[in-house]
């Protein structure tokens, strides 16, 4: 009792044969499909519950900010002597601790959310060299200021500008420590003048000068952002559509002004892109990353997309870029004046790496070099995991020579760096495993239906070996009753 027959044999054979090809077939049919499910799932953040989310709701790898302040070390000469070039020594890295925290957080009905992001800052000593109470001697932004709004206008102005400012004594070039032109400040009698008359026209919204005031910690600063979730197709997570509910800035014409890329942190799998783009609040304005040569990380291979002479041209190199300039410049830096408040600012590489070498020979003290100041982002295709990012771009001020103001009737008209700064991050360890992990999903499910199809397929040659071989010997024994006497 309880043995199985040999006709049982046969077919409980058979039945597990079948089962493994059936098992093989479905694996090798469907598994991808079944990844892709799953990657859709943990990859976007339509889910909460999704790796995707934990990691774009609050950074989960270190990142670093590095400030390199350029330090103006003969102000006084070249306001006396207009052959002599403004001379600038590199001081830093000044480096920060950065971290990333996404606030009211709404998913909407379009596969669109909408967000603040925080962004906190601590300073990192031991990283650092030099000291935040370093003194540090740049071209005085309110002058620069003041000099980009009178350049053109009557001679009267001028002199009238001229007589106020040599009345409050305001200096070309200002000294103050590092921690005072970060994210600490300092207060100008002239910026609160600018504040009570509205000189300048435009709605100032900071109280000190300083590059980074007020936007330590501060939940609003980097503006309200409405990006595409990934729910409708990979293919557009990350994508911002609004931006401050802007869907074209007010600050660039045509395609140079529309709010378009992804916000850097988050992205789609750039399997076939040669060009990606991403917006970035501070610059008001989308940069371009060319792709490049392949990346590697902890073992992951990545495409690396770079900046290259496109990102910052206006129109030399490239026509479809000339919006982002109403006026003739060389290449190498773009015009964000109108997105700071009307300051004379402008965007560069380090050391106006790239750029048009008439920007570098008006000074001294510039060394362009790939290695330093390349500006990229490495990618692995398949996910659009990060595997490491560095940004790097230098802030300038536009100096003008001024012929009926004191401070700037010698001097000559030139692009002043103030500093560059570098933001870093690089796919950590533990999370490169899970990477790896994920990578690997497809091959799991082909290898896996494959072998358990070779099995069913063993399985079924042995069953039928099996079944040949008894029936033979049971067409024996009915030939040899047969012929017994």
């Amino acid at each position: 009792m309880g043995s199985c027959t040999p006709r049982c044999k046969k077919w409980s054979t058979i039945s597990v044969a079948i089962a493994f090809l059936i098992l093989g077939i479905f694996f090798a049919c469907f598994w991808g499909f079944i990844v892709d499910r799953i990657l859709h799932y943990e990859l976007g953040i339509s889910s909460s519950s999704s790796i995707g989310y934990s990691m774009w709701k609050e950074t989960p790898i270190p990142m670093y900010l590095s400030f390199y302040m350029f330090n103006w070390t003969n102000a006084d000469e070249c306001q006396k002597n207009a052959s002599v070039k403004p001379k600038f020594v590199q001081l830093g890295p000044y480096v920060f601790w950065e971290h990333h925290v996404r606030e009211d957080v709404k998913f909407n009905d379009n596969n669109t959310v909408t967000f603040y992001n925080r962004r906190m800052w601590q300073f990192e000593a031991s990283k650092t060299n030099g000291s935040l109470d370093d003194n540090v001697s740049t071209l005085n932004p309110i002058v620069a200021s003041v000099a980009s709004l009178v350049k053109d206008k009557h001679y009267l102005v001028q002199l009238g500008v001229n007589f106020f400012l040599e009345e409050k004594k305001v200096p070309l070039a200002v000294t103050k420590t590092v921690r005072e032109f970060l994210f600490d400040g300092y207060d100008d009698p002239m910026l609160d003048l600018m504040h009570k008359l509205n000189i300048s026209g435009i709605d100032i919204p900071f109280k000190k000068m300083g590059w980074f005031v007020d936007r330590n910690n501060s939940k609003t600063y980097d503006g309200l952002y409405n990006m595409n979730d990934g729910k409708d197709s990979l293919r557009n997570l990350g994508i911002v559509r609004r931006w401050n509910y802007y869907e074209q800035v007010p600050y660039y014409n045509g395609t140079c002004g529309k709010v378009e890329g992804t916000q850097g942190e988050l992205w789609y799998p750039p399997q076939e892109d040669t060009l990606i783009k991403i917006f970035s609040n501070d610059l008001c304005s989308t940069l371009d990353l060319t792709r490049a040569e392949e990346h590697t990380i902890h073992g992951i291979t990545g495409f690396k997309f770079v900046g290259n002479e496109r990102t910052f041209d206006n129109g030399s190199l490239y026509p479809d870029m000339k919006c982002f300039s109403d006026r003739p410049l060389y290449t190498g830096i773009r015009d964000v004046s109108l997105c700071k408040y009307g300051a004379p600012a402008y965007v560069s590489f380090p050391h106006f790496y790239l750029a048009d070498p008439f920007y570098r020979e008006s000074l001294e003290g510039m060394a362009p070099n790939k290695d330093e100041h390349e500006m990229f982002l490495a990618i692995e295709p398949k996910s659009g995991i990060p595997l490491e990012v560095k940004a790097q771009v230098q802030i300038n001020l536009q100096l003008y020579h001024v012929e009926h103001i004191d401070l700037l009737s010698v001097i000559n008209s030139t692009l002043m760096p103030a500093f560059w700064f570098s933001q870093s991050a690089v796919l950590s360890g533990d999370l490169s495993e899970t990477v790896k992990t994920v990578l690997i999903l497809p091959d799991i499910g082909q290898y896996t239906g494959f072998g358990l199809l070779g099995i069913g397929v063993l399985i079924s040659a042995v069953a039928i070996l099996v079944t040949c071989r008894s029936g033979w010997r049971e067409t024996n024994r009915v030939y040899a009753r047969t012929d017994a006497p």
